[in-house]
């Protein structure tokens, strides 16, 4: 194995794959450093950064609605609530697709508070009157990217850390019996669904 000798450093021996590591551990800290100032430049321009498009959309599977069922989605904020402490917006966008993929309804809530819930109550049209005629549906939670960013104490006024993203919730459907109010489906199943962007090729020559 080939060994390095360093100026200076006499009768200090160090292995050669060793001051590889090292020298990109030295190159990958100095790069995250950079990239924390220029991020802290990015983050001074506003105390609150968000996006109407960037979030995380939630996806129950489908299931099947009788013209006697009701469904009810239902979110919670599961932040705590702290006293003195101003909470982060939560807010969230609740829907109801078939399973074609047709928006049937929809709810935007500004801000559901911490340990607080809101609810989109929907009752599907059954596309047919014969026994055990259903209709499609799933349940769809999006919550958009909230960062939330304070400067630090005592330092510049373009210096500052964020200290929370967006909101946590914790997402349920109930299928409800019309005649007797019992819930007969209960799910906390949902699934992230994928981001796709699409990128502009250029055009052929």
């Amino acid at each position: 194995m080939r060994a390095v000798l360093y100026a200076g450093e006499r009768d200090f021996w160090r292995p050669a794959g060793l001051v590889s590591v090292m020298e990109r551990l030295v190159f990958e800290k100095s790069a995250f450093i950079a990239l924390l100032l220029f991020g802290s430049q990015f983050l001074a321009q506003a105390q609150t950064i968000s996006s109407g498009t960037a979030g995380a959309t939630l996806t129950t599977g489908i299931v099947g609605v009788t013209s006697t069922q009701t469904a009810r989605l239902n979110v919670l904020n599961l932040e705590p609530v702290i006293p003195g402490v101003t909470a982060v917006a939560c807010p969230a966008t609740l829907e109801f697709y078939d399973d074609t993929g047709a928006l049937l309804k929809q709810s935007a809530v500004t801000n559901i508070s911490p340990a607080s819930a809101a609810s989109l109550v929907f009752k599907p049209a059954v596309p047919s009157t014969a026994v055990n005629a259903r209709a499609q549906i799933r349940a769809v939670v999006f919550t958009p990217s909230t960062a939330v960013a304070n400067p630090l104490s005592g330092a510049a006024s373009t210096t500052v850390i964020p200290v929370g993203i967006g909101c946590s919730v914790m997402a349920s459907l109930e299928i409800i019996d019309d005649s007797t109010g019992v819930t007969s489906i209960f799910t906390t199943d949902l699934r992230a669904m994928p981001v796709f962007r699409l990128v502009a090729q250029p055009a052929a020559r």
